[in-house]
C-alpha cells in the first residue's frame, strides 16, 4: 500500500530519466488529437498541425523559464518542443490550401 508519510518529502524519480519527458509528450500528443479530431475532418490537419505548433511553444518557453540546457544527455522539454514542432510540420504536409480557403469564404458569407 502507499505510504503517504514516507514519500510525501520526497518526489522519486522514475527508473528511467527520460520516461517523464515520453509520457508527457504522449499526454499531449493525444490531448491535440483528440481537440483536432472535434472539428471538421477536412480541417482536422490544420487543426492538429496548430495544436502541435502550440505545444512546440509552450514547450520551448516552460524549456527557456526553467533554463534547461539545450544540450543534455536526457531528454528535456526543448527536446519535446522540437519533436512536436517536427510532427506539426510533417501534418501540415497534409494540408489543402483550397480546403482552407472555402472554409474561410464560407465562413465569412455566413457571419
Amino acid at each position: 500500500m502507499f505510504d503517504s508519510d514516507t514519500n510525501r518529502r520526497r518526489d522519486p524519480e522514475p527508473a528511467d530519466p527520460n520516461a517523464r519527458s515520453m509520457m508527457r509528450f504522449a499526454l499531449l500528443s493525444g490531448f491535440s488529437l483528440v481537440l483536432a479530431l472535434l472539428w471538421p475532418p477536412h480541417l482536422f490537419p490544420v487543426m492538429l498541425a496548430g495544436f502541435l505548433f502550440i505545444n512546440a511553444m509552450t514547450s520551448a518557453a516552460v524549456a527557456a523559464i526553467q533554463r534547461q540546457p539545450l544540450w543534455s544527455p536526457t531528454l528535456t522539454r526543448w527536446d519535446e518542443g522540437a519533436a512536436f514542432y517536427v510532427f506539426g510540420f510533417i501534418a501540415g504536409l497534409f494540408i489543402d490550401p483550397a480546403v482552407v480557403e472555402d472554409t474561410l469564404n464560407l465562413t465569412r458569407a455566413g457571419s
